[in-house]
C-alpha cells in the first residue's frame, strides 16, 4: 500500500500504458473516432403541421437540397399532356377471319355461286385501315393515339375517328353482300360472316402506363438549396405547406445521420486502419514494432489527429459562416498532421510515412469529395516527415510543418483546377490558406505536447540530446570538479563517437551525448580510476583484485542510478549500462589468477548487457580505444593505428558487438575514423633544440 502511495502520476500512467493491450486500445480509439465523425444528431424539432405557430426558430443544420414536390408534380402533369394513348394492332384477327371464310365456303358451296376471295377482299378493305370496338371509339373520340404494329414494327399517330367501328363494318358488309348476292343468298352469307367481325385494334393500358412511367422518369425534379444555418422558420410564424416540407427534410436528414449502418461502417473502417498501421509497422520497421509503446503511441496520435482536424475544421466553418464567404462548406477542412511529425521525431521517417494513410482516410467522411481531402493530406503528411532525425531546434519543426502546408496547398490548387478549370474562384485563395493555417497549428501543438509525450512514453528527440551536449548539465559540472580526468576522457570519447556515428549514418547526437555521460558513475569513487589518480598513488595496489573488480563494476550501476535521478533519456541510460558490455577486467583477473588459479572469471566481468544498438556499440569502441591510447606513456614508440585495430578486434572476437547491429563494413569505417581523430590528437610533437629549455619552448 505504501508503495502504491509512493508512486507519482508519471509512473502510474506508464504502468497503465504498458497494461492496456493494443486491441482494446484500437477499439476505444475507433469508438471515439466514430462519434467524432458522426455526431449524435441535431437539436430537437417539435411535431408541427400546416397552420401551426412555430414555438422556436428553426435553422438548417446542414446544406440541403430539397425537392419542391408541388412544382415537380405540375411539371410531370404538363409532360403527360403530350402522352398519347397506345393502341396495338392484332394481325391474327384478320388471319383468323380469312381462314374461316375460305374453309367454310370452299366446302359448303360452289366457287361459282360464292367466291371466298371476294368476301375476304371485302373485309380486308376495312381491316387494313383498322377496326375498333364501338365503346373504345366513343371513349377516345376526337383524340390522337399511337398505333403499334408488331408485324412492321412501326408506330403511327392517328385520330380515333379514322378507324372503322365494328358496328359500321358490319353494316357496310351486310349492305354490300345483299347487293352482290341478292337478299336471300346475301343474308345467308352475312349470317356466317357477321360473328367473325371483331376489332383488330385495341387499347393497350399496359403499354400506355409503361410510356407514362418513362415520361415521369425523364422529368427532373424541381430542387432548391437551403444553406447551412439558414433560418427556415422564425419563431411565431404560421407554418405553410412549404415550411412543413423543409422541416420534414431536416428531420429526414437527422434520421439518416443516426442510421446504425453508418456508425458500424465508420467503426469497422477505423479498426481496419489501426490494424493496417499495426501490420505496416512490421513491414517498415520490425525493430520499432517489437516495442509496444511505439504502436500504442501511434494509435493515440492518429486519434489525436482526427480530433484536431475535426475541431479546427468546425471552427473554420464558423468563421466562413460569420464572414459570409461564398465557399463550399463541405470542402472546408483544416489539415493537422501532428502524427507524422511526432513519429519522425521519436522514431523514423519510414514509420512516420505509414501514418499518412489513416490520417487522410478517416476524416474524409467530412467532405462530399473524399479525394479532395485524401490526396492533399497524404502528400502533406509525407512532406512533413522528410526531415526525420534532423530536429535539432524548434525552427526545424516550423520548417517541416510549413513544408507540409505548402504541399497540401499546391495539391488543393491542382485539384481545384481539375474540377473547375481555369475559372478563378475564392476557393483558390481560402482553401490553400486553411492548409497553411493547419500546418502552423500542427507545429504549435507538436512543440506544446513534445515534453508531455516524451515524458510519458520515454521518447527522446535530437533536441533533448542538443540540450545535453552543451556541457552545462549538473552531472557534467560535477564531473569537471570531482573527476577531471574522467571528464577529459568522456569529452574525447564523445568526439570519437560523434565522428563515427556521422560516418555510418547513425544518430551522432545520441552517440555524442552517450559518450559524455557514459562514465558518470565514476563520481561515486573518482580516485578508484587511474585517470583521476595523482602523484602515482593507486588504491588498487593495496586491495584484493576481487574488491577492485567490484569497484569498477559498481560505476556502471551507480551511473544508471544517477541517470535515472537526473532524468536522463532512456537511450543515454542504456549506453551507460551497456558501454562495457560483459567485458573481462583482464588486469585484475590476471592478478587474481596469480593468487588463485581456480578463480571464477564471472567475478571479473562487467554485468552487461552487451550493446543493443549501434550508438551503444560505437561508445563502447570509442571508450576502449581512447582509454588505451591515453594510457600509453610514450606515444612516439607506439603505432596508434595497430593499437586501435587490435582493441577493436578483441571486442569483436569476444562477441561484445554481436547484438548492436553494427556490420563489419561499418566497424571498418569506425576504425578508420578513430585512427584519423586519434592520430591528430596524439601526433608526434616537434622536438625542441637541446639548448632551449622545455619551459621556454612551452611559452612560444
Amino acid at each position: 500500500m505504501r508503495k502504491m502511495k509512493g508512486k507519482n502520476f508519471k509512473s502510474y500512467v506508464e504502468e497503465i500504458v504498458e497494461k492496456i493491450s493494443l486491441p482494446i486500445l484500437a477499439v476505444i480509439c475507433s469508438i471515439f473516432i466514430t462519434f467524432l465523425m458522426l455526431p449524435i444528431g441535431f437539436s430537437h424539432i417539435p411535431e408541427l403541421k400546416v397552420g401551426d405557430i412555430s414555438p422556436v426558430d428553426i435553422r438548417s443544420p446542414a446544406n440541403l437540397i430539397i425537392e419542391d414536390k408541388e412544382a415537380t408534380k405540375l411539371k410531370i402533369e404538363k409532360a403527360l399532356q403530350n402522352l398519347k394513348p397506345v393502341f396495338q394492332v392484332n394481325p391474327q384477327v384478320f388471319a383468323d377471319i380469312q381462314n374461316a371464310v375460305e374453309k367454310h365456303f370452299s366446302t359448303n358451296g360452289t366457287k361459282e355461286e360464292i367466291k371466298p376471295g371476294f368476301i375476304v377482299d371485302l373485309l380486308e378493305r376495312y381491316y387494313s385501315n383498322g377496326v375498333i370496338d364501338d365503346k373504345t371509339a366513343l371513349s377516345f373520340k376526337g383524340k390522337a393515339v399511337e398505333v403499334k404494329n408488331p408485324l412492321t414494327s412501326t408506330v403511327t399517330v392517328k385520330e380515333v375517328s379514322t378507324f372503322y367501328t365494328v358496328s359500321k363494318v358490319k353494316k357496310r358488309i351486310k349492305s354490300e353482300l345483299l347487293n352482290f348476292y341478292g337478299k336471300k343468298k346475301g343474308a345467308e352469307i352475312y349470317k356466317f360472316v357477321e360473328p367473325l367481325i371483331k376489332p383488330n385494334i385495341y387499347y393497350s393500358r399496359e403499354e400506355t402506363l409503361k410510356e407514362q412511367q418513362q415520361i415521369k422518369e425523364k422529368v427532373k425534379p424541381v430542387l432548391y438549396e437551403i444553406k447551412k444555418g439558414e433560418l427556415i422558420v422564425k419563431k411565431g410564424t404560421k407554418l405553410t405547406k412549404e415550411d412543413i416540407q423543409k422541416i420534414n427534410a431536416i428531420k429526414n436528414l437527422k434520421a439518416k445521420s443516426k442510421t446504425i449502418n453508418k456508425y458500424v461502417s465508420v467503426f469497422l473502417l477505423s479498426l481496419l486502419m489501426f490494424y493496417l498501421t499495426y501490420k505496416l509497422y512490421f513491414l517498415v520497421s520490425p525493430s520499432a514494432a517489437k516495442v509496444t509503446k511505439n504502436i500504442t503511441f501511434s494509435f493515440l496520435i492518429i486519434t489525436l489527429d482526427v480530433f484536431l482536424i475535426r475541431i479546427f475544421t468546425f471552427f473554420a466553418k464558423l468563421v466562413v459562416e460569420a464572414m459570409n464567404l461564398p465557399l463550399r462548406e463541405d470542402l472546408i477542412f483544416i489539415p493537422v498532421i501532428t502524427s507524422t511529425i511526432f513519429i519522425s521525431m521519436f522514431l523514423t521517417k519510414k514509420v512516420a510515412a505509414i501514418h499518412a494513410i489513416p490520417v487522410s482516410i478517416l476524416p474524409s467522411f467530412l467532405l462530399s469529395k473524399p479525394s479532395f481531402f485524401i490526396i492533399p493530406t497524404i502528400i502533406g503528411s509525407v512532406f512533413s516527415c522528410f526531415d526525420s532525425r534532423t530536429y535539432k531546434d524548434r525552427n526545424v519543426i516550423y520548417k517541416s510543418s510549413l513544408f507540409a502546408g505548402v504541399g497540401i496547398a499546391v495539391s488543393e490548387i491542382l485539384l481545384l483546377l481539375y474540377y473547375n478549370g481555369f475559372h478563378f474562384k475564392e476557393e483558390f485563395i481560402f482553401y490553400p490558406m486553411f492548409a497553411i493555417i493547419g500546418s502552423g497549428i500542427a507545429s504549435i501543438i507538436v512543440i506544446g505536447l513534445l515534453p508531455l509525450f516524451g515524458s510519458l512514453f520515454k521518447f527522446t528527440t535530437d533536441m533533448v540530446y542538443m540540450e545535453l551536449i552543451n556541457l552545462n548539465h549538473p552531472l557534467l559540472r560535477k564531473l569537471v570538479l570531482k573527476a577531471p580526468g574522467t571528464y577529459s576522457h568522456s569529452v574525447m570519447v564523445s568526439t570519437l563517437a560523434e565522428a563515427a556515428a556521422e560516418t555510418i549514418g547513425a544518430n551522432s547526437l545520441l552517440a555524442k551525448a552517450g559518450g559524455l555521460f557514459h562514465d558518470i558513475g565514476k563520481l561515486k569513487n573518482p580516485q578508484a580510476f587511474v585517470e583521476n589518480q595523482q602523484n602515482g598513488i593507486n588504491m588498487h595496489d593495496t586491495i584484493p583484485p576481487e574488491k577492485s573488480a567490484a569497484i569498477l563494476r559498481s560505476h556502471v550501476e551507480y551511473g544508471v542510478e544517477l541517470g535515472r535521478k537526473y532524468d536522463l533519456p532512456e537511450p543515454i541510460i542504456d549506453i551507460i549500462r551497456q558501454h562495457h558490455g560483459t567485458k573481462l577486467m583482464k588486469y585484475f583477473y590476471a592478478k587474481a589468477k596469480e593468487q588463485n588459479p581456480d578463480v571464477d572469471e564471472k567475478q571479473f566481468r562487467y554485468p552487461g548487457p552487451k550493446p543493443q544498438f549501434k550508438e551503444a556499440g560505437i561508445v563502447m569502441l570509442a571508450d576502449t580505444v581512447e582509454a588505451a591510447s591515453r594510457s600509453v606513456k610514450d606515444k612516439k614508440d607506439v603505432d596508434i593505428d595497430s593499437l586501435i585495430h587490435k582493441l577493436i578486434m578483441e571486442d569483436i572476437e569476444d562477441g561484445q558487438l554481436n547484438q548492436c547491429g553494427l556490420s563489419l563494413k561499418e566497424i571498418n569505417l569506425i576504425e578508420k575514423v578513430f585512427k584519423k581523430v586519434l592520430s591528430g590528437v596524439y601526433h608526434n610533437r616537434v622536438e625542441y633544440p637541446e639548448d632551449v629549455k622545455p619551459e621556454e619552448g612551452a611559452k612560444k
